[in-house]
């Protein structure tokens, strides 16, 4: 819903209704009236937050609205200061508040029925969901209509067992119903009310029976703060508010006028937390460093924000989209020059949102392509992939695997009119020790395949402070921290980065690469081990070669046929594995 005076219609795939206090999250809300400057900047900053579920332009009592899910005061404290930090002095939060309960009424105002859903209540002992389950349930907040036999492949499970899930989350009432993405007509009013300004005794009994079965009513919440009365109506005008509002002498109304942001899973994916934990207690002292990996030490939130990274962030995206989509027409024609009238297999190893792979294919001609194979670590980036795709008329095979394991499923059986091609775009290949991913990805050239591999270069003249400004974004600190929230530490254990307010990644160059990193500005105790004031932990790495080092790295493994590139971007094609190479 990005305007809700529109027209009401459905869009997007249909989805989930959660009820997220099943699952030890609590809901904050602020209300504010904000500068327009202020707006901007907080809707830059926030959107893609893992912990915000959602931000609301208005007119009325607020401005602007964020709403927060957070396991506990800590969180919701950080998020809150965050917040704070982006104000202005003139600005004003106007409320601030925490709901007890809140039922969505699914899709009323277009079907005319549809039974109240809880998706806040006073849960007292969280359900322990397994990392399948979390996926899952994030998966049908994406989209619910996909079939148990899609779900299966994509959280490579078997259809038995996500049909048995399914029921576990239903009966335990973690999924409370599903609802479609709605285009709301006439006018969107959310009203405060308190309940003590009441005129009569059963006056608020009676606006609650009232509002439970008005098919205008959206949203009914209860929340800890003097206006503990809220709820949400789609009407034609404001006058229409005076048969609710008429026994009570103190309300507030807002007019909800553009939905800026909205995340339905706001809840951190617990991934592979045993190699997480053992690469944290396997070090010690003042450096703590977990360069080791990239996207399999990342938790939901951090692959959705890498999934949004260039989003808000232009100068990111100029330099990792487009200098790479320029050159795929060349490289589409020398793969067909090399294939003849073969068909083939497309391989997408660390897909991501499926985007690149999209286009590449597109460049390359579908009625030559007879399979894609979107291959990640992450269920979430798998669906988004498959969204991607939808429209594409070849085979789509989701494939849940890191690249450590890639020779246990490639290369793939190809007949002999039929030829493997596999992608490793994006420039993940520099965030790896050059020996250990050349190792995991020679699979991919066995057997006659093909193998492209890009990698962003290091322009001359280009500074290293153009190079650091080019990835500092709210999305890119979103996944520095990734997986240090999976261990329990907060943001707020963190340093702030005094140069980019707001954030907690520190970037420097280092050795040609840029280095991300946190630093503790407090002793922490986690897992019985402390860490104290002063700890570093490097996180990421991404290496910034010349064309010349980009090449011999390579070369130490495998023959380049040929290599396409610009002043930003370079791209091997290679079919072999160097001659003596392990």
């Amino acid at each position: 819903m990005s305007n809700v005076k529109k027209t009401n219609s459905t869009f997007g795939a249909p989805y989930a209704v959660l009820n997220l206090s099943k699952i030890g999250l609590r809901y904050f809300r602020m209300g504010i009236k904000a500068s327009p400057a202020s707006k901007k900047r907080l809707v830059a900053l926030f959107s893609n937050h893992s912990n915000v579920g959602w931000i609301f332009d208005a007119t009325g009592y607020f401005n602007l609205a964020v709403g927060i899910w957070a396991k506990d005061n800590a969180e919701i404290n950080d998020v809150s200061q965050q917040i704070r930090n982006g104000l202005d002095p003139k600005d004003e939060i106007v409320f601030q508040s925490e709901l007890t309960s809140l039922y969505s009424f699914g899709n009323r105002p277009v079907t005319g029925s549809g039974a109240p859903m809880c998706i806040v209540d006073s849960t007292v002992h969280p359900i322990e969901l397994t990392p399948v389950e979390i996926d899952y349930i994030k998966l049908l907040a994406l989209d619910c209509s996909l079939s148990a036999g899609e779900f299966a492949k994509l959280l490579n499970v078997s259809a038995r067992e996500i049909a048995s899930l399914h029921r576990k989350l239903v009966a335990s009432g973690v999924i409370v119903g599903t609802q479609e993405r709605i285009e709301y007509g006439k006018t969107y009013f959310k009203v405060f009310v308190d309940t003590l300004s009441r005129k009569y005794t059963n006056a608020e009994h009676d606006l609650i029976q009232m509002l439970w079965s008005d098919k205008a009513c959206i949203y009914l919440e209860r929340a800890n703060s003097k206006y503990d009365l809220e709820f949400e109506v789609i009407l034609q005008n404001k006058t229409k508010l005076k048969k609710y509002l008429k026994h009570f002498s103190n309300y507030r109304i807002a007019v909800l006028t553009k939905n800026a942001y909205t995340n339905l899973y706001p809840v951190n994916k617990v991934a592979n937390l045993t190699e997480i934990k053992h690469t944290l207690l396997g070090q010690s002292g003042k450096l703590i460093d977990f360069r080791n990996s990239k996207l399999w030490y990342m938790g939901h939130s951090g692959a959705e924000a890498y999934l949004n990274v260039y989003a808000g962030n232009k100068k990111y995206f100029e330099t990792m989209e487009q200098s790479e989509l320029v050159l795929f027409k060349r490289i589409a024609d020398a793969v067909k020059r090399r294939s003849s009238n073969q068909i083939f297999q497309i391989v997408d190893i660390g897909s991501g949102d499926g985007l690149k792979g999209r286009a590449f294919i597109q460049t390359l001609g579908e009625d030559r392509v007879k399979a894609y194979y979107p291959v990640d670590i992450q269920p979430i980036e798998l669906a988004t992939a498959l969204k991607a795709h939808t429209d594409g008329a070849y085979a789509k095979h989701p494939t849940l695997l890191d690249f450590e394991r890639l020779a246990s499923r490639f290369p793939l059986k190809t007949l002999p009119n039929e030829k493997q091609v596999s992608l490793f775009f994006g420039g993940t290949y520099g965030n790896f020790d050059h020996a250990k991913i050349n190792t995991s990805i020679k699979p991919l050239v066995r057997e006659s395949g093909m193998l492209l591999v890009s990698m962003p270069l290091a322009r001359r003249g280009k500074t290293d402070k153009e190079i650091i400004e080019s990835y500092v974004s709210e999305s890119v600190d979103q996944i520095v921290f990734g997986p240090l929230s999976q261990l329990g530490f907060q943001r707020s254990d963190f340093e702030e980065n005094r140069k980019y307010r707001g954030l907690i990644a520190h970037y420097a160059m280092e050795d040609r690469c840029l280095v991300t990193s946190l630093m503790l500005k407090r002793d922490v105790r986690i897992f019985d081990h402390s860490f104290k004031k002063g700890t570093t932990f490097k996180l990421t790495t991404s290496w910034k070669p010349t064309l010349e080092e980009f090449k011999h790295a390579l070369e130490k493994d495998f023959v380049i046929d040929d290599m396409f590139h610009n002043q930003d971007m370079a791209i091997a094609l290679i079919s072999s594995v160097r001659k003596g190479s392990v």
